[in-house]
C-alpha cells in the first residue's frame, strides 16, 4: 500500500480533508478504476477534478499532494494514498461489502493485478498513438522543467525514482515525434499475449475470477475499454472477453465508466479515420 508520509506533502490543506476525497481526471483509466469501485459500492466521495490536458497535474499545488504528478489520488481523513491498485486494496478494507477481493483468491488476485499494472506503459503508448493528437500531448521543455522541480520528490519519506522514469518517457515522446510503430507493435503484442490468457480463464466462468464480479474485472475492464477505443480488435481475437465485457456493461457503475469523454471519443474517431486511409491503424501496424 502506498500511503504518503507527512514530509512527502507540501500542499498541507489536504491534512484537513475529512471523508473520502478523490483527485482524478475524466479520461484517466486509473481514475476510472477508482470511480467504478466507489460507485459500485455506493460510497460517498468528494470529487476534485484535475485536468491532465491542461497539465494541472504538474502544478505546484497538485505536485505538493502527489510528488509523482499522477492521478488518481485518494485522501481519506487527511491521509494521502496513491497508485490505483493500492487504492483499491485500501478501499476494499474500508468497504468490504459487497466483497470484490475474496481472501481465498488473494494470491491469484495479486498476480492478475500485477500483470495489469505491468501493462501501464503499453496502455499509455496505445492511448497516445491512437486516441489523442500527438501535438496536444507533447510536453514543452518548460513543462518538463516544471514537473522536475515541483514537489518533494519523496514517497514514503524516501527519494522516489518514479519521476525520472516519467521524465524519460515524455522526453522520448517529444524526441520521437510521438509513439513509434515499433512501440505500437511491441505494446499491442504484449496486450494480445495477456488477453489470450484472460480468454482462457473465461472458458468455464462468467468473470475473470469465477462467477462473480471481482476487483480483477474492474481493473482489466478499464484497460480493455481503452484499447478498444484505440482500435484493438477484441471481438475478433478474444470472443469470450467480448462477451464478458457485454456482461460487465449490464452494471450501471461499469457502463458509466465505459464511455469515453466526448473530446477523447471525437479525437479517437478522427485519428482512426486518418489511420485507416493511410494503412496505419493499430491492426495494420501490429499485424493483427
Amino acid at each position: 500500500m502506498v500511503q504518503l508520509a507527512t514530509d512527502d506533502i507540501t500542499t498541507q490543506e489536504v491534512f484537513d480533508w475529512q471523508g473520502i476525497h478523490l483527485l482524478h481526471f475524466s479520461g484517466s483509466t486509473c481514475s476510472k478504476k477508482i470511480r467504478m469501485f466507489l460507485d459500485y459500492k455506493h460510497v460517498d466521495w468528494v470529487s476534485h477534478p484535475v485536468n491532465l490536458v491542461k497539465k494541472e497535474n504538474n502544478s505546484d499545488w497538485f505536485m505538493g499532494i502527489n510528488p509523482r504528478g499522477l492521478v488518481p489520488v485518494l485522501v481519506h481523513d487527511g491521509q494521502v494514498h496513491i497508485e490505483s491498485n493500492d487504492i483499491l486494496d485500501y478501499l476494499e478494507r474500508l468497504y468490504p461489502d459487497p466483497p470484490l477481493m475474496p481472501t481465498a483468491n488473494s494470491d491469484e488476485i495479486a498476480g492478475l493485478l500485477e500483470t495489469e499494472d505491468d501493462l501501464h506503459e503499453d496502455l499509455r503508448n496505445l492511448t497516445m498513438r491512437f486516441t489523442a493528437p500527438t501535438r496536444l500531448m507533447q510536453r514543452s521543455q518548460e513543462q518538463l522543467q516544471q514537473y522536475e522541480s515541483a514537489g518533494t520528490g519523496k514517497v514514503g519519506g524516501v527519494a522516489d525514482s518514479h519521476k525520472a522514469h516519467e521524465l524519460a518517457y515524455w522526453r522520448n515522446f517529444s524526441a520521437n515525434g510521438g509513439i513509434t510503430d515499433a512501440q505500437v507493435t511491441e505494446s499491442a503484442s504484449r496486450f494480445r499475449q495477456e488477453l489470450d490468457k484472460l480468454e482462457s480463464r473465461l472458458e468455464s466462468h462468467n468473470y475473470l475470477l469465477g462467477d462473480a464480479v471481482s476487483i480483477v474485472d474492474i481493473s482489466w475492464s478499464v484497460n480493455i475499454n481503452r484499447i478498444l477505443l484505440a482500435g484493438y480488435p477484441l471481438q475478433r481475437l478474444h470472443p469470450r472477453l467480448w462477451a464478458w465485457r457485454q456482461r460487465m456493461l449490464q452494471t450501471p457503475a461499469f457502463a458509466k465508466e465505459a464511455k469515453a469523454p466526448l473530446p477523447q471519443l471525437l479525437f479517437a474517431k478522427l485519428i482512426r479515420l486518418r489511420d485507416k486511409l493511410g494503412g496505419k491503424t493499430l491492426e495494420d501496424i501490429a499485424g493483427f
